[in-house]
């Protein structure tokens, strides 16, 4: 059986990345006692994460706003190694908005046309490898919640590169970009 992991008293929880912009690796990291547990998970994912937690919030009349961001207590703790990457995400909240849980699963890797497993066994293998997956949920105050929220926002808008004003493409700090839009190949997308 999979990893289970059970915050019922999320003690202190972030969304992050580390790394210079353009080679960032995302986590989500969250401890409890004296247990500290990193996820790794793609930078859409962390800003799906912030896009979620504002709505749900919004739904009980909380609106996140730049005063909530605490980027020195939500920074990412680092020299954590990730237990495994995030697949799915979800957000939920208690019918009155003052918990709510931050659940995670493990990203399945199949193939569902692989030629070595029968289209019979296929779905069977499918549902063994969902029931066998890790999975961690995590519970929140709506402050914890609020603070997220703030912090996976800046997170991800921190390691914008500049665009290209021809093409709109990234432009690598370090490297550049090779512009389709000056050598005549590609669309202009300015």
């Amino acid at each position: 059986m999979a990893e289970s992991i059970e915050f019922e008293s999320t003690e202190w929880i972030t969304a992050g990345a580390i790394g210079e912009p353009g080679r960032r690796t995302f986590f989500v990291q969250a401890r409890a006692g004296d247990r500290v547990v990193a996820l790794l998970v793609e930078k859409g994912q962390v800003a799906g994460l912030a896009d979620l937690a504002q709505q749900l919030l919004s739904r009980f009349d909380v609106v996140v706003t730049p005063d909530d961001l605490d980027a020195a207590h939500h920074q990412l703790i680092d020299g954590i190694e990730p237990l495994w990457r995030v697949g799915e995400m979800s957000l939920g909240a208690s019918v009155e908005g003052e918990r709510f849980v931050l659940e995670c699963a493990e990203v399945l890797f199949a193939d569902p046309d692989d030629p070595d497993v029968p289209d019979e066994l296929a779905e069977a293998a499918l549902e063994a490898a969902l029931e066998e997956r890790a999975t961690a949920r995590f519970w929140l105050t709506r402050h914890q919640l609020v603070r997220l929220a703030a912090y996976a926002a800046f997170a991800v808008e921190a390691g914008s590169r500049e665009r290209c004003r021809l093409c709109g493409r990234p432009i690598d700090p370090g490297e550049g970009h090779v512009c389709p839009a000056s050598n005549g190949h590609g669309k202009l997308t300015v």
